[in-house]
């Protein structure tokens, strides 16, 4: 989550003045947008995991990624509640390889799995994490993942049987995992709101979504018959301003930890407010300026519809700490990425 306001360029002239800064030679830039790095302190993660016939071998894969889940709580101290609930909504009957043991070890709809939240003091989490993740593969092939989630978070299982899922403070992010189209009856934007008003504020920071389902049927690897796109999953992770990542990719690490680094709210791209002329661009992270070619940071325009977005784009490595005030100051100009720090001289620090 970061805080974002753009200064008027006489009050950033009495700012800077005021506050003496040394760092550099003071300068007149014709924009300056002011950004500050304030992740969530506190995060409450549902994870719906599809429990049909064809999941169980995705499960396997990411119960192994706790780690990697973990990445970017760990990095800023997020005190985090974990939990998981299937994507089942009546079970079905017991037959083939599930017998009825199997069929009764699947929570009722809404409920948590093992009836656990993992929190930073939960012992043994990581194997805790594998065995909520995996909730077998005896569940209904009629997916109803997003329905799943919102009974979960209705107020009677909050105060109830999922009590301690969602946290007054705390921002809410879904992970949909799924190698399946949902089947819940309802639109995407119904489910949308139902989650927003679970956390009973429009703000959208409070909420986003994130989905690890097939992207494209064509890149599966796994043996699965009748996989299909989750694009109702898709389509609420891109309007919550979640992740999207292909289920077919086997390789977990990379998308479990992105995941992570969404839910965090941490911020290593910052929009600015106008096209600048490139070379003037000058971004210091508190009080110290750091040049274009530190390689720490880039600029970039990044294409949305019809759109171009100047941004500035800070390599994961250095990017800003929580609490800190990223400043960018420019002159107005065509934004062009070519003349990014190309040799012209720029403000010296």
């Amino acid at each position: 989550m970061f805080s974002y306001r753009r200064i008027a360029l006489g009050a950033v002239s009495a700012l800077f003045l005021a506050a003496g800064c040394p760092e550099y030679d003071f300068a007149v830039f014709e924009g300056v947008d002011v950004f500050f790095q304030n992740p969530s302190p506190e995060v409450d993660v549902l994870l719906v995991i599809d429990n049909s016939g064809s999941m169980y071998g995705y499960q396997i894969l990411v119960g192994a990624r706790f780690d990697e889940f973990l990445t970017y709580f760990t990095e800023v101290g997020v005190d985090y509640h974990i939990a998981v609930t299937t994507t089942t909504i009546e079970k079905p009957y017991a037959g083939g390889d599930c017998t009825q043991a199997d069929i009764d070890a699947i929570p009722e709809a809404g409920h948590l799995h093992l009836d656990t939240i993992i929190t930073p003091e939960t012992a043994n989490a990581e194997d805790l994490f594998d065995d909520l993740v995996k909730v077998g593969a005896c569940g209904s092939g009629y997916e109803q993942g997003l329905e799943a989630a919102r009974m979960a978070l209705e107020p009677e299982m909050l105060s109830g049987p999922n009590l301690g899922l969602i946290r007054g403070n705390a921002t809410l992010s879904i992970v949909f995992v799924s190698d399946e189209q949902d089947q819940s009856f309802e639109p995407v934007h119904h489910y949308t709101n139902a989650f927003y008003e679970a956390k009973g504020n429009r703000s959208r920071d409070v909420f986003n979504a994130s989905a690890l389902v097939v992207t494209d049927a064509d890149d599966c690897l796994l043996p699965v018959a009748g996989s299909s796109v989750g694009s109702r999953y898709m389509a609420i992770a891109e309007q919550t301003g979640g992740i999207v990542s292909n289920l077919c990719n086997t390789n977990f690490a990379e998308t479990m930890a992105e995941i992570s680094f969404n839910a965090s709210r941490l911020r290593d791209t910052f929009t600015l407010s106008g096209k600048p002329d490139v070379p003037s661009l000058q971004v210091s992270v508190d009080d110290r300026v750091i040049g274009c070619d530190a390689g720490e940071w880039t600029y970039q325009l990044l294409v949305e519809g019809e759109e171009e977005k100047p941004v500035i784009v800070f390599d994961r490595d250095y990017m800003p700490r929580p609490n800190t005030q990223i400043a960018v100051r420019y002159n107005y100009g065509n934004g062009d990425p070519e003349q990014f720090c190309t040799g012209i001289e720029e403000e010296e620090e």
